[in-house]
C-alpha cells in the first residue's frame, strides 16, 4: 500500500552540521525528500501531502535506543511486577496475589526487585517466597537481570540442593549451613530458568510487537534488541517479512551458547541479514554480572562485600574464543563488560582479534567502570561505548558503597564525558526494561547527572544537550552500521523522525523529562501520534 506523503513544518533540528536547522522535510516514499524552508518543500510534495505542523514544537533525527530487550518490556504485562516494592514482603505479597489466581503448579514469573530500595538493603530468602507460592514454582528476576529470587518448589524443579555445585560464571547463594537461599547469581539463574514453560510462537509475536509499541510511543523510532534466542529472531523474522514491525530493530544473536551453537546460527542469518525493518548484524556476548548484584567483575575488592570481586560469566579465554568467530563471521561482536576487570578482558579480547574486529565496530555495552589504562585500549580498539545514562541516575545513590568513595575507578564509573573526551563514539540506550526505556529520562539524566534520589552525582562526567542527542541518533546510527541511512535529517536519508510539541534544544534541563512526544515516523510512516 502506499504511503502518503508528509510534509512536517516548523522547527526542525536536523543534527546535520552542514544545515542544523531547517523549516520544514518532506518525506516521501520511505526517504527524506526535501530538507528546507517551507515554501521549498512544500512546492515540491505531492497534492495529497499530509502536513504536520510543529508550532511551538521541534522535530529532530529518530530517537534510537542502543540497548533494551524487547521481548522482556512486552511481557512485563503478564507478569508479576516488583518494581517499586519498598519492601520484600510487599513483593512477596504481589507473588501471593498472583498465585490465588494461578492453576496450582504453574509457574509464577515475575521481575524488577530491587533490594536496595528496601530497610536494610539485604537480598531477600527462598522461604518468605515458598510462604506466599507453596503450590506454585516461583522465579523472580532482580531489576537488572542478574540474579534470580525462587522459592523451595523452583529449587527443587531444578535440583538445586545443598550440594550442588556453583555453575561457572555463576553463584549459588546459601545460607549459613550452606543450603541453598533462594537467591542465583548470573549463570546460576540458568538452572531454574531451563525449566520455565517456553512461550508459543503467537506468544513470542505478541510480546514483541506490545514492546515496540510501547518504545513508539515514547518516540523511539529505532531499537537495538541485545541478545535474542533464536526462537525470538524467528519471530522477529515473520515479523518483518510480513512489514509487521513498527519501529526499525537491529537484532543480536545471543552468543551465550556453545561455540558450535553460535557458528550456526551466524551462518543461518549471514544468508538474509536484513528483511525490512529488521537487520541481524551483531552478536551479544557477556564478560560479566552487574554491580547492583555484585556480579560484575573488578579488579579489586567491592568495598561493601570485601572478599568478593564479582563474576566472569565467560573466562577470558572464552570470550576471547567467541570474539574471534564472531568476526571470522563477519558478526559485530557486542560484549556486556561492567566492571573495570571485565572491561579491560573485553578489550583485551577485542585486540587480540586484530583490525578485522575494528572494521566490525565492536562495542562495549554498559562499560560502566574503566579505569584510566584502559583508554588507550578503548581507542586502539575502536569500541563504540554502549552506555546508558539513566543507569548514572538509578545506581549513582549507591555506587559510592560498591566502588569506594574517592576511589579511582569510582571517578571512572558511569564516565560519559571521559568515553567522549577519549574519542569514542557514544551510542545511547537504556537496558530497557531494567530501566525505563523513556530517551527523555536519558537525555535528562546525561545532562544533569541527577540522580534518582535528586542529588547530583559526578557531574563533571555531564555531556551537553546536543551530544545526548547525537548519542540517541546519530551514535546509534553508527553502532547499527546506519550513520549513511540514519542520525540526521538530510535529503536522500531514511524518513525516521521523533516530534515533540515542545523545542527539545530551548527547554529547562529539568524539563526535559516532561516533553510531549506527538509523532514517531518511522520510514516516512506513523508509527506513534499522540492522541489516536
Amino acid at each position: 500500500m502506499p504511503v502518503p506523503e508528509l510534509l512536517v513544518v516548523g522547527t526542525i533540528h536536523t543534527l546535520d552540521p552542514a544545515r542544523p536547522r531547517a523549516g520544514a522535510a518532506l518525506l516521501r516514499d520511505g526517504r527524506i525528500a526535501c530538507v528546507g524552508t517551507e515554501g521549498k518543500c512544500a512546492a515540491r510534495a505531492a497534492p495529497g501531502a499530509r502536513r504536520i505542523e510543529l508550532g511551538g514544537g521541534s522535530a529532530i533525527p529518530g530517537l534510537a535506543d542502543a540497548h533494551g530487550h524487547v521481548l522482556w518490556l512486552g511481557r512485563a504485562a503478564f507478569e508479576v511486577s516488583c518494581e517499586g516494592s519498598a519492601s520484600a514482603e510487599a513483593c512477596a505479597a504481589l507473588v501471593a496475589a498472583r498465585a490465588a489466581a494461578t492453576a496450582e503448579g504453574r509457574w509464577i514469573v515475575g521481575r524488577g526487585w530491587d533490594q536496595h530500595r528496601w530497610p536494610g538493603a539485604a537480598f531477600p530468602d527462598a522461604a518468605l517466597l515458598s510462604r506466599a507460592a507453596p503450590r506454585h514454582p516461583a522465579f523472580l528476576t532482580r531489576v537488572d537481570g542478574h540474579a534470580a529470587w525462587v522459592n523451595r518448589l523452583a529449587l527443587e524443579a531444578a535440583g538445586i540442593a545443598p550440594g550442588t555445585p556453583d555453575p561457572p560464571g555463576g553463584r549459588i547463594g546459601r545460607d549459613a549451613a550452606g543450603r541453598p537461599d533462594g537467591i542465583l547469581i548470573d549463570a546460576a539463574m540458568d538452572l531454574v530458568r531451563a525449566r520455565l514453560p517456553r512461550p508459543a510462537p503467537a506468544e513470542l509475536e505478541e510480546g514483541l510487537l506490545a514492546g515496540l509499541r510501547a518504545v513508539a510511543a515514547l518516540g523511539l523510532t529505532s531499537v537495538h534488541d541485545a541478545g535474542c534466542a533464536p526462537e525470538v529472531l524467528d519471530a522477529y523474522g515473520r515479523l518483518a517479512a510480513a512489514d509487521r514491525l513498527p519501529v526499525r530493530v537491529y537484532a543480536m544473536i545471543d552468543g551465550m551458547v556453545p561455540l558450535p551453537a553460535l557458528e550456526r546460527e551466524m551462518s543461518r542469518w549471514r544468508a538474509a541479514p536484513a528483511t525490512g525493518l529488521l537487520e541481524i548484524r551483531g552478536v551479544k556476548l557477556y564478560a560479566d554480572g552487574a554491580l547492583g548484584s555484585r556480579g560484575a567483575a573488578l579488579l579489586e575488592d567491592y568495598s561493601d562485600d570485601p572478599g568478593n570481586r564479582g563474576l566472569l560469566v565467560s573466562t577470558p579465554e572464552a570470550l576471547r574464543e567467541k570474539v574471534l568467530a564472531c568476526v571470522r563471521a563477519g558478526f559485530q561482536p557486542a560484549v556486556h563488560a561492567i566492571g573495570d576487570r571485565a572491561v579491560r578482558e573485553a578489550l583485551l579480547a577485542l585486540r587480540a582479534a586484530g583490525s578485522a574486529a575494528r572494521a566490525l565496530r565492536p562495542r562495549i555495552e554498559h562499560l560502566q567502570v574503566v579505569q584510566p589504562a584502559d583508554l588507550p585500549l578503548l581507542a586502539e580498539t575502536g569500541a563504540v561505548a554502549s552506555v546508558q545514562p539513566v543507569q548514572a541516575a538509578s545506581d549513582g545513590p549507591w555506587a559510592a558503597a560498591r566502588l569506594g568513595a574517592g576511589s579511582v575507578r569510582l571517578a571512572g564509573a558511569y564516565a560519559f564525558r571521559t568515553l567522549a573526551d577519549s574519542g569514542a563514539v557514544l551510542a545511547f540506550g537504556s537496558d530497557f526494561p531494567v530501566e525505563s526505556p523513556d530517551p527523555r529520562a536519558g537525555l535528562h539524566a546525561a545532562e544533569t547527572r541527577m540522580t534518582s534520589e535528586g542529588r547530583p552525582f559526578a557531574v563533571e562526567q555531564a555531556v551537553s544537550r546536543l551530544e545526548a542527542l547525537r548519542a540517541f541518533t546519530a551514535g546509534a546510527a553508527y553502532a547499527s552500521f546506519a550513520e549513511g541511512r540514519r542520525g540526521r535529517i538530510a535529503a536522500g536519508l531514511d524518513a525516521d523522525l521523533t516530534l515533540f510539541a515542545e523545542d527539545v534544544l530551548a527547554v529547562a534541563p529539568g524539563a526535559l523529562r516532561r516533553l510531549t512526544v506527538t509523532h514517531a515516523l518511522v520510514a516516512g510512516r506513523v508509527a506513534y501520534e499522540r492522541g489516536r
